[in-house]
């Protein structure tokens, strides 16, 4: 295998919501990312407060939108990139039982196989440094985590580091 690779994590819950998206460009831009690949299920806000107007705001890092995550990281030149077959499909289980039973299943027919096959392409490009994005503020309990580890494991034979981006 070539020179060892590197993939870094974040989760953007380690920051209060009204500095969250300065806080997230500014590590992601002193760690050198190219780009941010969104792991999350469902990248848009949860809030349905009918006293609150719904929409995007940039404590939520939204995809689209003048606020949104797209424009804020392009503005530092970091490519954004949703790649849904890495969500956890059971945001409720900490165990995280479902994903670790598609990962684990041999016929690779899950989507979360088809997702880390994307995200292998990305890494493995000479100029991307890339970081996977969840809402998590802890890695040791967040499925981008379990995410990184079976990209290392499949795809790059324990070579790959994985490297946690904290609060900046």
């Amino acid at each position: 295998m070539a020179a060892r690779g590197k993939i870094w994590t974040v989760g953007y819950g380690a920051w209060a919501a009204p500095v969250r998206a300065d806080r997230l460009v500014k590590a992601l831009a002193d760690q050198g990312m190219t780009r941010l690949v969104d792991v999350r299920l469902a990248p848009c806000s949860a809030d349905l407060d009918p006293a609150r107007t719904y929409g995007p705001r940039p404590w939520h890092l939204q995809a689209s939108g003048e606020a949104g995550i797209v424009a804020l990281l392009g503005r530092s030149g970091i490519a954004y990139e949703w790649i849904v077959e890495l969500g956890n499909p059971q945001r409720q289980d900490p165990s995280m039982a479902v994903l670790h039973a598609h990962l684990a299943d041999p016929s690779g027919d899950w989507p979360v196989h088809r997702g880390l096959a994307r995200l292998a392409d990305r890494v493995r490009e000479p100029r991307e440094a890339v970081c996977l994005l969840c809402a998590c503020a802890e890695a040791n309990r967040c499925h981008r985590t379990v995410m990184a580890q079976a990209l290392n494991d499949r795809f790059f034979e324990g070579e790959l580091e994985i490297i946690q981006i904290g609060r900046q």
